[in-house]
């Protein structure tokens, strides 16, 4: 059996909050940094231009390649400090569930060789945290990224 050239992360989470409300947290520039990233520019419908930027750290920039309002988006993901590699494919998908929303993160098109080791590893801990992120901001309003003074 040959082994598979590229890897995909997936990463389902059930968020106690309507599909609306957890769609404009991940498509809405103003919500995403309440759980994500530092600046955003995010504009919804596809062929646009999206920019990610975390202080003192990187920003992602692509393009927005499938959205569809209310149910999912795919976004390319480039690699800053790594630009010689494939872009790789980020999509969100929301099936609304009794009680809340299953999202449904996917990254996908991880080389198996190389630079893309440290990277797919590196975004199972860096998406996890970010989706656990998201469950708790949407969930409690508590932002995991700020430690609170008990």
């Amino acid at each position: 059996m040959a082994r598979a050239s590229t890897r995909t992360l997936r990463l389902p989470v059930f968020i106690h909050a309507p599909p609306e409300k957890v769609f404009a947290a991940v498509t809405e520039p103003q919500l995403l940094t309440r759980w994500l990233m530092d600046r955003a520019t995010f504009s919804a419908h596809k062929g646009a231009m999206y920019a990610f930027t975390w202080e003192g750290g990187p920003t992602h920039t692509g393009t927005i390649l499938d959205f569809v309002p209310g149910k999912r988006f795919t976004i390319s993901w480039s690699w800053p400090g790594h630009e010689t590699l494939k872009a790789t494919k980020l999509r969100l998908s929301l099936v609304p569930k009794e009680g809340g929303t299953v999202l449904t993160f996917t990254h996908s098109g991880f080389g198996t060789t190389g630079p893309w080791k440290e990277l797919y590893e590196g975004s199972i801990r860096g998406w996890t945290y970010f989706m656990m992120n998201l469950k708790s901001v949407l969930e409690t309003e508590h932002d995991l990224r700020y430690p609170h003074d008990w």
